[in-house]
């Protein structure tokens, strides 16, 4: 038997995580992205180094005093300006963490896409977590937003999620459940829908 670890609790995502280095969840408002990841830091972040940066006030910190042992292993930080995000990711490596999180990667830069520059601040975010991480055998994991005001499905700073993100993942509301859906490797059927609920702990599948 091949042993899978244990990231979200679904087989199919979770062995798409364990050969990635990058990994990205996007959606509306509401869609689970939080809940997701503080699933998985619950779950892997177990005598493993974690950094956990939140740039939204939602941080969801009732989930983790549901059972704070969990997370006895996960730093969490909070960033609410891209430039302090920007100054971070450069010296991520001090924090000493095989494993960063970032929720959400493009709310602060959400707020200024016509900005001179943000679109290659994005980029160097993402590239030197990444290059950390991948260094040290690591993984990052981190959520993204879209404007759904606008009437767009797609994460803000879509070319450089794509290219940096190996498995990319949409979270979506449906009628009285939410899904996932495997975005990216294109190969893994786009179509299939994998439906979860959110509970006091974070997520479960359905």
């Amino acid at each position: 038997m091949i042993f899978i670890e244990f990231y979200t609790g679904n087989r199919d995502i979770d062995e798409l995580i364990r050969n990635a280095t990058t990994i990205l969840f996007y959606g509306v408002a509401g869609s689970g992205k939080t809940s997701m990841l503080i699933t998985i830091a619950g779950n892997y972040c177990r005598n493993v180094k974690c950094l956990y940066i939140s740039t939204e006030e939602t941080l969801h910190y009732e989930k983790v005093a549901v059972n704070p042992d969990k997370y006895r292993d996960v730093l969490f930080t909070e960033v609410y300006d891209f430039n302090k995000l920007v100054e971070l990711a450069t010296l991520i490596y001090l924090y000493g963490s095989n494993v960063v999180f970032v929720d959400s990667l493009n709310s602060l830069f959400r707020l200024e896409p016509l900005a001179e520059n943000s679109t290659s601040r994005l980029a160097y975010v993402v590239a030197s977590i990444r290059g950390v991480v991948e260094d040290a055998g690591g993984k990052m994991f981190a959520s993204a937003q879209v404007r759904a005001w606008e009437g767009e499905s797609e994460p803000v700073g879509k070319p450089v999620l794509e290219y940096y993100f190996d498995v990319i993942i949409e979270l979506n509301i449906g009628d009285s459940v939410r899904y996932a859906r495997i975005v990216k490797p294109k190969h893994m059927g786009r179509e299939k829908l994998h439906r979860f609920r959110i509970t006091r702990e974070g997520v479960e599948w359905i």
